[in-house]
């Protein structure tokens, strides 16, 4: 079809070119040329079609005389254009050898693209990257060094420069870095994050605290994660510092509280600081606001021993304040239940119990749960509840007490992740729980007794003589 449209227009040109030759031809008049002595005389129409081929004859010629000036700029141009291709071509399979993991290829490329490439900054880049390949992380830090110094390349180039002084163990150049990019006036925020990193890895709490409020100014970090690893970096802060700095220990530690409530570890070592300093209302004060926000068991072991030697109705006081602030809650259930112990009321604490393990049957319950029926008089039940605690689930929470009954015991590493694992996500999970450490004993009761219960023994409530029936109704019946 192509063909014949093409053989029809080359068909209807010539009738065209013919009809116009004839039409010429046919034109009245003659136009008179004098060629020496003599004059030609040449018929109007065929003169006027000399003209036109001379014409065309000229342009032909001033064409082919300007193509020859013009030929080496035409021929550099299709060089450097060549020239081009080749290096993007190599940038391009280099890059992509480079994240595909072939160093060798990535390598070759490299060196390819740097014949070819006119731009320093793509070649920079490959180099650095078949570097990075080559797992020859200080020629990867050469390269981005450079790239730095280039335009449009600053950012990036200390963004890969500080990655491979970090390869290499280097992290005093690798925290340099981040800081150079974090100076630059950008949106991108792997300069706060990575600076940020670094520091709370090296457990530079100070520090990691300043770039924390950097990132705020930026509006990097906002929300609930700019407070709670606010609390976490204060909260470590303050359990790194020697006793004879007490005194800023306790205001990182109300900077915590104030900045999240509801983490555990502030209010805990801000209690106990106050109660080593003889402030027990205060300390209680810190508990209940801790309490409130977020209840956790730590808080009402601390609860129980801000004063020595205290009377048991004060203890229980303290502890009756916490479960009043949140009753609902589990922890102030099971502290509920513990409170009707103390008094040795067994039958309300295995009432208590037995409504909580109906829902989850945890080893802390089921060791409280022994301890309550030993105190009732059922030693064969409160065997069988023994046995099943060493099979059943524990408590995350109750993991951060220590065998001793001191909580948040973490080392610089355990803040590190807990300034993401609770200032992210809000999780408070100790490693002890995760390893089977050992734990607080469950029902032990670590506060000292007072000066008129210390020589009296623990007496219990009889039960009348008969078999008992599950937990719900371990209480005698009221006929």
């Amino acid at each position: 079809m192509n063909r014949i449209i093409v053989f029809l227009v080359i068909l209807i040109l010539f009738v065209a070119v013919l009809a116009l030759g004839w039409w010429a031809y046919t034109l009245p008049g003659e136009v008179t040329v004098p060629v020496g002595a003599e004059e030609v005389r040449i018929k109007s129409g065929l003169a006027a079609a000399g003209v036109l081929l001379l014409s065309g004859l000229i342009a032909a010629a001033w064409w082919i005389i300007s193509g020859i000036f013009v030929l080496p700029g035409r021929i550099s141009r299709s060089r450097r254009r060549s020239q081009a291709r080749k290096a993007n071509s190599a940038l391009t399979e280099g890059l992509l050898a480079a994240e595909a993991g072939d160093a060798d290829a990535a390598l070759k490329l490299a060196r390819k693209a740097a014949k070819h490439a006119e731009d320093e900054r793509l070649k920079l880049l490959l180099e650095a990257r078949a570097a990075e390949a080559n797992n020859d992380w200080a020629g990867a830090e050469r390269a981005w060094g450079q790239l730095t110094r280039l335009p449009g390349g600053q950012l990036a180039g200390l963004r890969g420069a500080a990655t491979a002084a970090s390869e290499r163990g280097d992290q005093l150049t690798a925290e340099v870095r981040a800081k150079e990019a974090l100076a630059l006036k950008s949106s991108a925020d792997w300069p706060f994050n990575s600076l940020f990193d670094l520091q709370v890895s090296k457990g530079e709490w100070e520090k990691a605290l300043d770039t924390l409020a950097t990132g705020e100014r930026r509006g990097l970090i906002t929300g609930d994660s700019l407070r709670r690893r606010r609390a976490v970096l204060h909260t470590a802060h303050a359990i790194s510092l020697p006793h004879d700095k007490k005194v800023e220990a306790q205001k990182a530690l109300a900077e915590a509280i104030r900045a999240a409530p509801a983490f555990p570890p502030a209010a805990f070592h801000g209690a106990r600081a106050l109660m080593v300093d003889g402030k027990a209302k205060a300390a209680q004060g810190v508990l209940e606001l801790g309490w409130k926000a977020r209840p956790h068991p730590a808080l009402a072991q601390l609860a129980r021993r801000l004063v020595p030697q205290d009377m048991p109705a004060n203890i229980a006081a303290r502890l009756k304040a916490l479960v009043d602030i949140h009753p609902g809650h589990r922890e102030s259930r099971i502290l509920t239940a513990e409170i009707a112990m103390d008094r040795a009321d067994w039958v309300a604490a295995i009432r208590s119990l037995a409504l909580l393990v109906e829902e989850n049957p945890t080893a802390r319950l089921c060791l409280l749960m022994e301890r309550a029926l030993k105190g009732y008089g059922d030693a064969g039940e409160a065997n069988r509840w023994a046995r099943m605690a060493a099979s059943a689930s524990r408590e995350a929470d109750w993991s951060d007490i220590d065998p001793k009954g001191n909580a948040f015991d973490f080392d610089k590493a355990g803040w590190a992740r807990l300034v993401y694992a609770f200032g992210d996500v809000g999780d408070l999970v100790h490693p002890r729980y995760e390893s089977y450490g050992r734990e607080l004993e469950a029902g032990r009761v670590l506060a000292l007794p007072g000066p008129e219960e210390e020589d009296r023994p623990e007496t219990a409530a009889k039960a009348v003589d008969r078999p008992l029936t599950p937990p719900l109704d371990y209480a005698p019946d009221d006929d």
